[in-house]
């Protein structure tokens, strides 16, 4: 006969178990953080997006700066100088040993008028590598929220697994009590009241380990999340909602309706059209470049003389020189290349090997977006598929246990029979939880390629 101090330490045990169990379920009654909520605090504190979103802004600046290449460009000149020893002067045609002081002014201005359509082009070329980083960002918030939504579901279930255990703790235990009466009783044997002890202690540990899964599953979301506090963080537990599986959903006809909506095949298309710019770009070193240009440009000096009456400097100010011997410059400039070392043909044979490259890209992109469609779509039916058959195992296993424990009551049965009838209803009970979760998972991932918003 088992001792009482046994039997003590085992409800300790189990009060204790009861009492982690207890805490767990206080947490599903705080306000905690729904799906909704944990996507958009990924999006906007994850770090690979900001980087990314930086990306984008300079991008941004690069079209801007392509835009204002296109029209002319200004500047300005100053020089002063300051001389001492023998200079020519231009004034008296003779070298002359002096200190001298001078300077000339400028304005310059100019654009270029046609050379291939180069600048347009690169234009284009920018505008569409922006799209293009663009669709990267996307493509990163949709990995985000597949990742949010899979640690997501993976603390729903931990929870809903250890609320089973927990259940499973508490009829073990209730057989435990009932068997130790009928010990007393001399209707069961001390090997299966053993035997139902120790069924009871695995199922003990089989909470607690279900216990350490949840919390590990919780900071693992946190963690994705960067919360700053993440033993803090607990997540709002509701009834998950299972919806049937669409019945007429055909992969090939599903891939033709969203294809063009993927961010992935979108840049793939941004890519082929900046490529084909760039070929024009390239074609472009091969045209003719026209530039218009205009200066103005005067000077001063200390040895100058007024070209009407010969004043000298100071009375001859450097005002005054100015507006004497200002020059205005009209130029317009044709630069026909006739021969640059092949570098030309280099280029555009090159552009269109990245071209075709490019094609090459959006064509293994839409393959592989379909692949992973068909996968979606199989892993989702043969999901939903196993979810019902597990369903029906777990209510027969249900019926079957309850009449192995009547027998067992009776005193028809052993220990043992029903411990192997509560093993098979635990096995089935567990199985069933994993293929709800596996299902619900394989729906959102389906209902993400259909762009359907993620929600439980």
């Amino acid at each position: 006969m088992i001792s009482s101090k046994r039997i003590m330490r085992i409800l300790k045990c189990t009060i204790f178990l009861i009492a982690i169990v207890g805490t767990w379920s206080n947490a599903w009654a705080q306000k905690g953080w729904n799906l909704e909520e944990c996507i958009d605090f990924a999006l906007q504190n994850n770090i690979q997006l900001k980087r990314s979103q930086l990306q984008e802004e300079i991008a941004q600046q690069n079209l801007t700066q392509s835009t204002f290449e296109l029209g002319p460009n200004l500047g300005v000149s100053f020089t002063h100088q300051y001389n001492n020893g023998s200079i020519f002067n231009q004034y008296t045609g003779r070298f002359e040993r002096l200190e001298n002081q001078g300077g000339r002014l400028g304005i310059s201005s100019s654009i270029t008028v046609f050379n291939g359509f180069y600048g347009i082009n690169n234009r284009a070329r920018l505008k569409y590598q922006l799209l293009s980083r663009k669709e990267d960002t996307e493509i990163l918030k949709d990995n985000i929220t597949l990742n949010v939504v899979v640690g997501f579901l993976q603390i729903l279930m931990d929870s809903e697994s250890l609320r089973l255990a927990t259940e499973q703790l508490k009829l073990a235990n209730d057989l435990v009590s009932k068997a130790e009466s009928q010990l007393n009783l001399g209707t069961i044997s001390q090997g299966d009241y053993l035997n139902l002890q120790s069924q009871m202690l695995n199922q003990q540990a089989q909470v607690i380990n279900t216990q350490n899964k949840l919390t590990n599953s919780t900071l693992d979301l946190a963690q994705l999340l960067e919360v700053e506090n993440p033993s803090e963080f607990v997540i709002e537990v509701t009834p998950l909602v299972i919806p049937d599986f669409p019945e007429k959903m055909e992969p090939k006809q599903f891939f033709d309706q969203i294809a063009g909506l993927r961010p992935e095949v979108k840049k793939a298309e941004f890519n082929i059209k900046s490529s084909q710019k760039s070929v024009k770009m390239a074609y472009s070193q091969l045209s003719p470049r026209l530039t218009l240009g205009y200066s103005f440009g005067s000077g001063y000096d200390q040895t100058a003389r007024s070209p009407e009456d010969g004043i000298e400097y100071p009375d001859y100010t450097y005002l005054q020189q100015i507006k004497d011997y200002n020059q205005h410059f009209v130029e317009l400039r044709l630069n026909v290349p006739i021969f640059q070392k092949l570098s030309a043909s280099t280029q555009i044979s090159q552009s269109k090997i990245q071209l075709l490259d490019a094609k090459y890209a959006k064509e293994e992109t839409e393959k592989g977006l379909y692949k992973s469609i068909v996968n979606a779509h199989a892993e989702a039916l043969g999901a939903w598929n196993n979810f019902l058959a597990y369903n029906e195992s777990v209510k027969s296993y249900k019926e079957l246990y309850d009449q192995t424990s009547n027998r067992f009551k009776l005193g028809m049965i052993n220990a043992q029979e029903l411990g192997i009838a509560q093993n098979n209803l635990i096995k089935a009970e567990g199985d069933l939880l994993y293929a709800k979760y596996a299902y619900v998972l394989r729906m959102k991932i389906l209902d993400f390629y259909r762009g359907v918003p993620i929600a439980l």
